[in-house]
């Protein structure tokens, strides 16, 4: 199970379930499943569980801040006794279940915090305050940043790269922004003048791409 965040849907298992979802009818039924259960639950069957749960408080009109894409649940019927159920799970899973065997190889308490929120937000009469979503943190650019390599569409340095311009006779100027290695795979040699700059082999293969 590939896993990169705590959270209920921070896994593959809980992803994968989430996108065969298809109705209220099939979650319910999912938490039922697990809860007959007996054996111990893997670790996929875990995070499933969670995921259910969590799909659940959402339907209440409790979700995480990290809730993906999923069927709209909230005019969906809720009974005490399905939630009561879903917070027995949380548990269950918490105290025996693979997943939490894996979690205890780690520092696991950001998931062991996880799992709280997630019974305070299984529990309607418990305070509750919508979380703001994460925003994407911007990729950062660096210094040396010329554009995208306009063969691979990579990002494209002076350490690795370089940038090709062409003045036009009506005026203006048109730019691309090669890789020096995706150039070397594209043509044959020689590739470039002693002093680093395009040969004449490159600087007629570079016209011929920017359609001269």
């Amino acid at each position: 199970m590939g896993t990169w965040t705590p959270g209920s849907f921070g896994n593959d298992a809980a992803l994968d379930f989430v996108a065969e979802l298809k109705d209220f009818a099939a979650l319910r039924g999912t938490l039922i499943k697990f809860k007959e259960k007996f054996d111990e639950l893997d670790a996929d069957d875990a995070a499933v569980a969670l995921a259910a749960c969590d799909l659940l408080a959402a339907a209440i009109g409790r979700p995480p801040a990290d809730l993906p894409d999923t069927p709209d649940f909230s005019k969906e019927e809720v009974p005490d006794a399905l939630l009561e159920s879903a917070k027995a799970m949380v548990q269950r899973v918490r105290e025996k279940s693979e997943l939490a065997e894996l979690w205890s190889e780690e520092d696991d308490a950001e998931w062991q915090a996880e799992l709280d929120d997630l019974l305070h937000r299984l529990t309607p009469s418990a305070p509750y305050k919508t979380p703001r979503k994460k925003k994407k943190k911007k990729p950062e650019v660096p210094d040396d940043f010329l554009g995208h390599c306009y063969l691979c569409n990579g990002p494209v340095t002076e350490r690795d790269g370089f940038k090709f311009e062409y003045t036009m006779q009506g005026g203006g100027t048109l730019s691309i922004h090669p890789h020096r290695s995706c150039i070397e795979k594209l043509i044959s040699g020689p590739h470039w003048n002693e002093d680093g700059s395009p040969s004449e082999n490159t600087r007629k293969r570079l016209m011929k791409d920017m359609g001269f």
